[in-house]
């Protein structure tokens, strides 16, 4: 194991628990003196230029005004009956005093409608993750396109008295390493984040906490043992969102107040990659009737060019709406398909 340029030491055991070392990351990057949390806040949500330039360069970006409070009020009426911890799960990195609630989409058509189908959302998940690329298979080359999908949707409620999270990138269900950069660099991400606030959230009642610039971190630099004047609570209204890319470093902060703050995350991945919740196991296809296109699509049911996810060489979508895929055929597998010419010119 060569951990030179990943600043650690070897591994070892005491006591038959293994341990390695790792420096303190005390390099403030974009992260100077007099910072604010304005720096990374935008009032229009459709202000598309400034929302990517701060996430290229914070790895996050606040949206005041994401959604309004009384689509808030139906979201946590949708939701409520659906809260649950399994005590069961060793492995949960949740204090006990959090309680989840998963798959919201299929629990919420607000959800849904308001939040996952969003127009920036998608439209900032896919500047960040869409790509494009071509291909030879015999005498053609045949260009694809990887859309996005729907990660996870997952509806949080910190509990009072509930302890701090530890910090983790959400990319890491995916496997996906970064490698230190001074400037972000396109190519790398797998997941772009929303969280939205449905109650207030702050550093007192278990706002989530990130690591400004912590995006163009190395795979090994320390998120346990960092210079604080990094890490920033989200303060937010109910209805104000967050962007943040899947290789920031975040967490949920302990809450301190008698009162439960709940908060959605929503993440957009490639969609040619397994999703982190699995919408379609054990759920009846009626719950997917009616829907648009779109937000079929999103939620996994169509075709990643050229043909992942295929059911017979069809979208999974036929078995929804065969009138709403009726092109899928004719239009083939691929976005384009260019000849070879060998051996002479136009």
């Amino acid at each position: 194991m060569n951990t030179d340029s990943h600043n650690l030491s070897e591994p070892y055991n005491i006591g038959g628990q293994k341990y390695i070392n790792m420096k303190k990351k005390e390099d403030l990057g974009v992260c100077q003196p007099g910072l604010t949390q304005k720096a990374f806040t935008v009032e229009d949500k459709f202000d598309y230029k400034a929302i990517i330039e701060k996430m290229e360069v914070y790895g996050l970006c606040v949206v005041k005004n994401f959604i309004e409070t009384s689509r808030c009020d139906e979201i946590l009426k949708e939701i409520e009956p659906h809260f649950y911890r399994y005590e069961s799960w060793q492995g949960s990195p949740f204090p006990k005093e959090t309680t989840v609630a998963t798959r919201s989409v299929l629990h919420s058509s607000t959800v849904l409608k308001d939040v996952v189908c969003d127009r920036m959302f998608c439209d900032i998940s896919k500047h960040f993750l869409n790509e494009e690329n071509y291909f030879a298979a015999g005498k053609v080359i045949n260009k694809c396109t990887s859309d996005i999908q729907l990660n996870s949707g997952i509806v949080y409620k910190v509990g009072a008295g509930a302890s701090d999270q530890g910090y983790h990138r959400e990319d890491i269900v995916h496997h996906t390493t970064h490698q230190a950069c001074e400037r972000f660099q396109y190519g790398t991400e797998t997941m772009v984040g929303l969280g939205v606030a449905f109650t207030d959230m702050n550093k007192e009642n278990g706002s989530t906490r990130m690591i400004v610039g912590s995006h163009l971190w190395g795979p090994h630099d320390s998120c346990g043992n960092f210079d604080k004047r990094m890490e920033f609570h989200v303060n937010v209204a109910k209805g104000d969102a967050v962007l943040f890319l899947g290789s920031l470093y975040h967490a949920a902060s302990a809450n301190r107040t008698s009162q439960d703050r709940v908060a959605g995350y929503f993440f957009m991945t490639k969609s040619y990659l397994k999703p982190e919740e699995n919408l379609h196991l054990g759920t009846d296809l009626r719950v997917f009737k009616g829907l648009p296109l779109e937000a079929l699509q999103l939620l996994g049911l169509g075709i990643s060019e050229p043909f992942c996810g295929h059911i017979d060489y069809k979208s999974p979508g036929h078995l929804i709406s065969s009138s709403l895929y009726e092109n899928d055929i004719e239009k083939g597998y691929y976005g384009e398909t260019i000849r070879v010419n060998y051996g002479s010119t136009q």
